[in-house]
Order: C-alpha cells, then sequence, then structure tokens
C-alpha cells in the first residue's frame, strides 16, 4: 500500500532539494543524463569554432575565400617574418594588407630579409586595399617579397607602394649599398628621411617641383638623424615659406619649425638645421 505524502514541509524541502541538484549541474534533465556526473554533456550536433582572424585566409559572407592581413589580431600574433612565410603558401595569389603598427617590421626582421632578397621561391603578393591594380595569377617570389617589407622598414609604411607589383621595381644593388652603409648600424639614409618627412604631411608629395612656385628639398645630416627642409621659392624674393623636420635614426619625426617669408636667403644657403 503507497501512502500519499501531504506533508508540506516535506514537499517543500524536496522541491528545493531538486533544484540545487539541477543548478548544481548533477542533473542534466535535457539530456537525460541521470547519473549525477558533474561533466557537461555536449550536443552530437556541435563543432568546435574555428577560428580564422588570426590567419590570411578568410571567408566572406557568401562562402568565397579571401586573403587578407588587416587587423590587430594577425600582426600581434605574427613577426614580419611569419608573414612573409605565409606568403608562400598561396603562390600566384593576392594579400590584401592594411596598416601594420608601427614598429612592426624590426631590425632582426630587416636582417633575415636581406638574406633572402635573391630568392626566386614563388609567393602570393601585396596589394592595398586602395590599389585599383590586381595582379591576378601573376607570382611573386620570396626575394620581391623580402625587399617590398625592406622598403617599407626604410620608409616605416607597409605596404610602401599600392602593390608588390607592377608598382614596385626594386634595386638589388641599391638595397645591399644602403644596408651596409645605414641598414644594419639601424641607421637612415637622406632618402629615407624625405620619404619619413612626408608620410606626416601628405601635401609634402608635391616636393621637388619645378613648376611656380619653385618647391626644392634640402637635407643636412647631423648627429642621430637628418634635418630636411621643404622650400617654396618665389621670383620677387628667394624664399616664401619653409617647412622644417629632424628625422632621427629611429624613424621618429619631428616638426622643428616653419619659416614663412619672405626669407632674404637664397635657397642654395638656406640651412635645414636653422630652418632660415
Amino acid at each position: 500500500m503507497i501512502q500519499k505524502i501531504t506533508n508540506p514541509v516535506f514537499i517543500i524541502v524536496l522541491v528545493v532539494m531538486l533544484a540545487l541538484l539541477v543548478s548544481g549541474g548533477c542533473l542534466d534533465t535535457s539530456s537525460g543524463n541521470l547519473s549525477g556526473s558533474n561533466t557537461p554533456v555536449s550536443s552530437p550536433s556541435a563543432s568546435p569554432s574555428i577560428p580564422t582572424k588570426c590567419t590570411l585566409s578568410h571567408r566572406d559572407s557568401t562562402g568565397g575565400v579571401f586573403l587578407s592581413a588587416y587587423n590587430v589580431c594577425y600582426f600581434t600574433n605574427h613577426t614580419a617574418r611569419q608573414f612573409l612565410e605565409d606568403l608562400t603558401r598561396y603562390p600566384g595569389q593576392i594579400v590584401s594588407v592594411f596598416d601594420p603598427p608601427e614598429g612592426w617590421i624590426t631590425q632582426a626582421d630587416a636582417e633575415a630579409f636581406m638574406q633572402q632578397i635573391d630568392s626566386d621561391e614563388p609567393a602570393a603578393s601585396v596589394v592595398s586595399p586602395i590599389s585599383s591594380y590586381m595582379p591576378f595569377n601573376e607570382n611573386s617570389t620570396v626575394g620581391n617579397e623580402a625587399m617590398f617589407l625592406l622598403e617599407g622598414y626604410r620608409t616605416g609604411r607597409y605596404p610602401p607602394a599600392l602593390s608588390s607589383l607592377y608598382y614596385f621595381r626594386p634595386n638589388r644593388t641599391e638595397i645591399r649599398q644602403w644596408w651596409e652603409m645605414y641598414g644594419k648600424n639601424q641607421g637612415i639614409d637622406e632618402a629615407t628621411a624625405i620619404r619619413l618627412a612626408r608620410n606626416g604631411s601628405p601635401s609634402l608629395s608635391a616636393f621637388p617641383s619645378d613648376q611656380f612656385p619653385v618647391k626644392t628639398i634640402r637635407t643636412e645630416q647631423a648627429a642621430g638623424g637628418w634635418y630636411v627642409a621643404f622650400i617654396i621659392e618665389g621670383s620677387g624674393v628667394p624664399i616664401i615659406a619653409a617647412d622644417c623636420y629632424f628625422i632621427e635614426s629611429n624613424r621618429t619625426v619631428i616638426k622643428a619649425k616653419s619659416s614663412v617669408g619672405p626669407l632674404m636667403v637664397m635657397p642654395e644657403d638656406f640651412s635645414p638645421q636653422t630652418c632660415g
């Protein structure tokens, strides 16, 4: 004979105990697991999440695959040398690269790239997202991409051109000379100093120019870097205005001074260091 339980206190205690068991994970009522195990039960249809944002390969909304490096995750988890290795995995394809952090290409990277500039191993080419030229089915090489990365190291900007093919015409002899004279000692040359100064001010891309008003560039090497002056010359007066910068050997660009004329100094006598 089964006796009916009518004691309200006993019923309340029983309900509370069952609630505690379920909330504590001891009972998995959704799957029928009443074994008392505290091990979560996975759904048979669940698949592990595969992070792809830290790789070059991505899928778009239609399921198509594209190659790009444009987020903090990739640049934080990959050195420039690892990036070059990644390019060898996708020969004949295009990798879009946007805005690596400052200093991503290091001196140690540059030293390694100098050992690879003659390599003919096939590799993917690199383009800027704003490039109108897309080198489809064109192989780049490890040597070409190593020199493209070296150019990025020298100029402080990567990609240093819209594409590592077509827009980029490297000169191995010049690169080797630069490395021996400046690169291996972590120094910068005159051309690099000018490019670094231009990076911070798009209007300076108009220098030099023989169109009126004539625009010229003067440089002066000093301990720890270069002084660079962007000069606007006049007709009735020698100099209308000038912007002067100091580019440190560590590639820091410092706006030294601006001079607004007329300046009664001949351009050949103008000092980039004093900006006058």
